[in-house]
This record gives structure tokens, C-alpha cells and sequence, in this order.
């Protein structure tokens, strides 16, 4: 059986953001299995705009470029871990928005989150 492929999703993309320790954490915790390889997936590597498509791309092909390369990336792995910030009782935009950009890629694949924040992000991953 292959090493399942595991993403981290780094889920902020502020300049003073705090997310990239945590997801840190967990990948180095994460290396330690040896039935899975993981990989850190930072959204600011993908700067989409906000979703302005004409439908999901489950429906219509997506135009825009960092929209693909994102949807085409994320369809690599076999599950997803989001490392991510409360942001006013809330996910943070740029996450709903790149979940939002990718449909087919996220169908019948395990996903967890880890959450921080003042209440530890709870709200974030509701």
C-alpha cells in the first residue's frame, strides 16, 4: 500500500499572521508516521481573488489562472489537515475563498483542523 499524501494548509495569509508556527508543529509531528507524507500547502502561494467564477468548477472550468494551479495542487493529495485562525467568529476569508475555488479536489478525501485563536479557533472549524 503507497504512503498516503497528506496536505497542511496554512489558512491565513496576514503579514503579522501566526498560523505558519502551528502548521509547523503538526507537520513535525505529522513526519513522524511513516504510512504518510506530508506537505506544507500555504495560501499565500496562491493569491486568488475572491471567487467570481460563473459557477463551481465542479459545473464550469475555472478562468482563472492561480485558480487552476491551486485546484490542480490541491487534487495531489489524499487528505488535508487546515491550520487556521479564528477571524471574527469565523474561518478566515482566503480559506472559505480557496474552498470555494476547488470542488472535484476536495470530494470523498479525510480532512482535519487544527484551530487557534483567543477561544483556540472552535468557531473556525464548526
Amino acid at each position: 500500500m503507497s504512503k498516503l499524501k497528506i496536505a497542511i494548509v496554512i489558512s491565513t495569509t496576514r503579514a503579522t499572521r501566526f498560523g505558519h508556527k502551528p502548521a509547523e508543529w503538526v507537520k513535525t509531528i505529522a513526519a513522524e508516521r511513516s504510512d504518510m507524507t506530508v506537505e506544507l500547502l500555504d495560501l499565500r502561494d496562491y493569491p486568488m481573488p475572491f471567487f467570481d467564477e460563473v459557477a463551481s468548477n465542479a459545473w464550469a472550468p475555472t478562468t482563472n489562472e492561480v485558480a487552476q494551479r491551486w485546484q490542480k495542487k490541491v487534487a495531489e493529495f489524499d487528505g488535508y489537515i487546515f491550520v487556521t485562525a479564528e477571524y471574527n467568529h469565523s474561518m478566515p476569508a482566503v480559506l472559505k475563498n480557496a474552498l470555494d475555488y476547488a470542488y472535484p479536489e476536495w470530494v470523498k478525501k479525510a480532512a482535519a483542523f487544527v484551530g487557534y485563536g483567543a477561544v483556540g479557533g472552535s468557531r473556525a472549524v464548526e
